[in-house]
This record gives structure tokens, C-alpha cells and sequence, in this order.
């Protein structure tokens, strides 16, 4: 008994349910019997310069819809015209961080002579016949190393951080801006 209940239920719902949605069907079928299919927008005084100019912007756009970049960043992108202060500093800290800088030497008398060397925004202290990014340490002299990186020697020296472009310094005072080595 009370399955019949239950299917009666269910189709009393769904003959509910599909009247509801034919009445939607309807409005929304009125509301765009009413829409033309041209413009009236298109009746305005446009030159046909403007005109072929809007539709070739048009078809501009689809093609660069269509097209794959191989780059990481957008060529097509425009707010890269303009730098804020914030992206110039963020592109000089990415900068310097990259950079492969010997920043001091440890020459004891006595003990294990050793090199701090920054690479990716971190500073690693090493030891002759240690590898580092740009090759092994052979030897470590006062403010420089001396490095082989397949089968080419090389010499790295201590460099300071680079100073900030005049745009984006904050302080007007040289003193202010050097780095105390």
C-alpha cells in the first residue's frame, strides 16, 4: 500500500516538475522572439574606416585566441610597459639571488681554510675539494678561490651585492646605500 503512495508521489513530482520547466521554456522563449537578429546599434553613424578597423581588431583577437606560446611569459601582455618600483626591486633581488658570489674567505693560520658562496638566495660555507654550483674548489686564498669546472680552471673572487638601479633606491644618501664589508 504504501509503495503505490510512493510511485504516486513520484509521478505526481515529476509531471509537476515538467510543467514548471515548460513554462520556463516559454518566458524564456518569448523573451528572445523579441530580440532582433541585427543590431540596432549598427544603424549609427560609423565610418567605414572605423568599421574595418573594429573588424580587424575582431579577427586579431580570435587568432591570438588560437595561438600557443612557447615562451613563459606572454609576449602579448601589456601591463609590462610600465614597471612599478615593487617589480624593478623584485627583478633586481631575483638577480642578485642567481648570482654564483664568493662572499668571504676563512685563510686560518692553523686548520681548514674555508668560502662562503652564494647561489640561489643562499649562502654555503665550503672547503677545499668540495663541489659547489660552478665546479670543485681546488685551493682557497685570501678573498678569492681557485675552481675547476670540467677541466677548466677558474678563479672566483669576493664580490660585493650588486647596487640597487637609481630607480628604485629609497635612501638619497650614497653612505646610506653602501654595504658595510
Amino acid at each position: 500500500m504504501e509503495q503505490k503512495y510512493l510511485k504516486d508521489f513520484v509521478i505526481s513530482m515529476v509531471v509537476i516538475l515538467l510543467l514548471a520547466f515548460a513554462i520556463k521554456d516559454y518566458y524564456l522563449y518569448q523573451k528572445v522572439r523579441v530580440i532582433p537578429s541585427e543590431s540596432k546599434y549598427k544603424k549609427l553613424a560609423l565610418s567605414v574606416k572605423l568599421l574595418k578597423q573594429i573588424q580587424n581588431i575582431e579577427t586579431s583577437i580570435q587568432d591570438r585566441k588560437e595561438f600557443v606560446f612557447t615562451v613563459t611569459k606572454d609576449p602579448l601582455e601589456q601591463n609590462l610597459i610600465v614597471k612599478t618600483k615593487k617589480d624593478l626591486e623584485k627583478q633586481w633581488r631575483e638577480k642578485v639571488a642567481k648570482m654564483v658570489r664568493l662572499e668571504s674567505t676563512i685563510v686560518p693560520q692553523h686548520g681548514s681554510k674555508r668560502a662562503a658562496i652564494s647561489y640561489d638566495g643562499k649562502t654555503k660555507i665550503y672547503k677545499v675539494g668540495d663541489k659547489f654550483v660552478s665546479g670543485v674548489i681546488e685551493d682557497i686564498k685570501d678573498g678569492e678561490i681557485v675552481y675547476s669546472y670540467k677541466g677548466k680552471k677558474g678563479i672566483l673572487k669576493v664580490q660585493k651585492i650588486p647596487p640597487k638601479p637609481k630607480e628604485i633606491r629609497t635612501s638619497k644618501n650614497k653612505k646610506n646605500r653602501e654595504y658595510n664589508w
